[in-house]
C-alpha cells in the first residue's frame, strides 16, 4: 500500500474561528460532527465519515470540501490500495475549536445574539460566588472580559502540536494536562494577557462581597 504525506502545517493546539461566515458553516450538524466529534480526534477517509455518521458518502464528500475550503481540515495523506483505489485522509487543523467572541457579535441575527447572551449570562453568573455586578456596570464588565477572552485565544491560539507522532501516543487525560500546562505558561508569559487580566480582577475585587464598593 503506497502512502502520500502531505506537506501541511503541524496541528495547532487550539484554533479560533473568527470568521462569521465561516461560524455559519459549523452552524450546520453534520459539520460541526465531522470536525468537533471526529477530526479533532484523528484522520478519515469519506468513506470512514460516512459509516460513522450513517450518511450518504457523496453528503459526506460535499460536507468535507466545504470544511476544507473554509480551512477547518485538510487533506493529511493519500494511501492507494492494492487495488489501485486512492483513500483520501482528512483530520482538522486544530486540537480544539472555539468560536471567537468578536466574530460571533459581528455576526448577522441568531449568532451575534447568542455572543451577546454567553457574555451577559457568564457575568451575572458571577453572583452565586459573591461577585455583584449591578445592571448599569453590566456591559463595562461584558467588555473587559471580551477583551480577556479574545487575548487568551490569540495567545493560545498561536501553539501549535510540533510532534504529532509522540501526541497521538497519548491518552486522553495526559493530552488535556499538557495542553492546560503550555496553554497557562503562553498566557504568563504574555504581557498583554497580564495586563488585560489584571485589569479584569481588579473590577472583580471592587464588586466582591466585602469589596471596596460593597463595604
Amino acid at each position: 500500500m503506497a502512502i502520500i504525506e502531505k506537506d501541511i502545517e503541524p496541528m495547532k493546539d487550539l484554533e479560533i474561528i473568527s470568521d462569521p461566515r465561516t461560524i455559519k458553516i459549523l452552524f450546520e450538524p453534520t459539520r460541526a460532527a465531522i470536525v468537533f466529534k471526529y477530526l479533532v480526534q484523528d484522520s478519515m477517509t469519506v468513506k470512514q465519515l460516512s459509516d460513522r455518521l450513517n450518511k450518504n458518502p457523496g453528503t459526506i464528500l460535499h460536507h468535507v470540501e466545504k470544511l476544507k475550503n473554509a480551512g477547518l481540515i485538510v487533506e493529511e495523506r493519500t494511501e492507494q490500495t492494492r487495488t489501485g483505489i486512492v483513500q483520501r485522509y482528512y483530520r482538522a487543523t486544530a486540537r480544539e475549536f472555539r468560536l471567537g467572541i468578536s466574530g460571533m457579535m459581528a455576526a448577522d441575527g441568531g449568532v451575534a445574539k447568542f455572543a451577546k447572551n454567553r457574555l451577559e449570562s457568564m457575568v451575572a453568573s458571577l453572583s452565586v460566588y459573591g461577585i455583584e455586578i449591578s445592571e448599569s456596570e453590566t456591559p463595562e464588565a461584558m467588555e473587559l472580559l471580551r477583551a480577556v477572552i479574545e487575548r487568551e485565544n490569540y495567545v493560545n491560539s498561536n501553539l501549535s502540536i510540533t510532534d504529532k507522532k509522540s501526541y497521538k501516543k497519548l491518552s486522553s487525560p495526559v493530552r488535556n494536562d499538557a495542553s492546560r500546562i503550555t496553554r497557562r505558561f503562553a498566557l504568563e508569559e504574555d504581557e498583554e494577557y497580564r495586563r488585560l487580566r489584571d485589569k479584569w480582577h481588579n473590577f472583580l475585587r471592587l464588586h466582591q462581597k466585602g469589596g471596596t464598593k460593597n463595604e
